[in-house]
């Protein structure tokens, strides 16, 4: 799990890079940071999450899973720390991703002329609301995983999320789908980023309910 955190933003950044060496022109920060941010919430961090919220379910699902959950006093307790685990891992790799954006900016202004600075704070904010904007994802694909025994499930739910979310990208329907809501966060139209941010987490937080009473009920059958 340690890896792939570690490796899915590098992929991010170094393509991010290699997009802005190619230009001919000079490389203005706005494009650089707005490609990097938008490749990470449009594919790798609901592709991440899919990956992340499987190897979490199967210490669930595996034989050491009574084991493991031993120490906590019931399931919901074992389920929300889960989910928190879940999100925090998220959010490293978003602030890693601003660590790796930032060193890229500086290879590039070496290697060709820029326009502008970087925008640490711009930058920072951005990624932090694309987090908080995927928390409604994020509890569907831990909930499904933790579901069910096999990995197929949650697998399908996250490759399906994410290509619908290309195909619903610019339709009416997609400002309501939640593999959409990091993207939403880079929308000219200021409503669509709060409304992102409100179903993020306010969705989020609902889900989060329904999960642990349904994980909870499963466990007492």
């Amino acid at each position: 799990m340690m890896l792939l955190a570690i490796a899915a933003p590098i992929f991010v950044a170094v393509i991010t890079v290699l997009i802005a060496l190619r230009n001919k022109s000079a490389v203005p920060y706005l494009n650089f940071g707005m490609t990097g941010a938008a490749f990470w919430a449009f594919a790798m961090l609901p592709m991440t999450v899919t990956a992340l919220s499987v190897l979490m379910s199967q210490m669930e699902h595996g034989p050491e899973a009574g084991i493991i959950g031993l120490p906590f006093p019931g399931p919901a307790r074992m389920f929300l720390a889960k989910l928190i685990v879940l999100a925090i891992v998220v959010a490293a790799m978003s602030a890693w991703l601003w660590t790796l954006l930032f060193a890229g900016w500086q290879v590039v202004a070496a290697m060709k002329p820029v326009v502008g600075t970087f925008d640490k704070a711009g930058l920072a904010m951005t990624l932090g609301k694309m987090w908080a904007a995927s928390g409604l994802m994020i509890v569907l694909q831990l909930w499904l995983a933790l579901r069910t025994r096999s990995f197929v499930p949650p697998l399908v739910l996250g490759i399906t999320g994410t290509f619908v979310a290309v195909a619903a990208a610019s339709a009416r329907e997609g400002a309501y789908f939640p593999w959409l809501m990091p993207l939403h966060i880079l929308s000219t139209d200021p409503a669509m980023g709060v409304m992102a941010l409100q179903i993020g987490i306010i969705g989020g937080a609902g889900a989060l309910l329904a999960m642990i009473v349904d994980l909870n009920r499963r466990e007492a059958v």
